[in-house]
């Protein structure tokens, strides 16, 4: 009987490999990334609630899908799939699962922040 895997917060295997792909004279790429990715996200999050609140659909499914974007570059899995179902509630007009979903998000790119904080304390 197989258990499904709970969904990772991060994926510790981008995180490596941003970490090796910074290799010698960029040891702190994969942070700089994250750091980079966190800022965006926590302006895309209010661009995202400005954009329900205005009942945009347009600039709610595209901030979706540039997120989106960034988070599977740094192994944000749960981020990267909230904003998929966020795009598509958006592109079908559903505007209130739609702000469920930002507040689902919410949630998510905090705990991707709480996660890396302890990685990076964990080392």
């Amino acid at each position: 009987m197989n258990t499904p895997q709970p969904e990772p917060v991060l994926d510790l295997a981008v995180l490596a490999e941003l970490r090796e792909l910074g290799g010698v004279s960029e040891p702190g790429l994969a942070d700089e990334l994250l750091a980079l990715f966190l800022d965006d996200a926590a302006r895309r999050l209010v661009a995202l609630e400005d954009a329900l609140a205005r009942g945009e659909r347009q600039v709610l499914m595209r901030a979706a899908h540039t997120l989106r974007s960034s988070s599977s570059n740094v192994g944000a899995r749960r981020v990267e799939r909230i904003c998929a179902e966020l795009e598509f509630l958006a592109r079908d007009g559903e505007v209130r699962d739609a702000a469920f979903k930002v507040r689902e998000l919410a949630r998510a790119i905090a705990a991707v922040r709480d996660t890396y904080g302890a990685l990076r304390r964990a080392a």
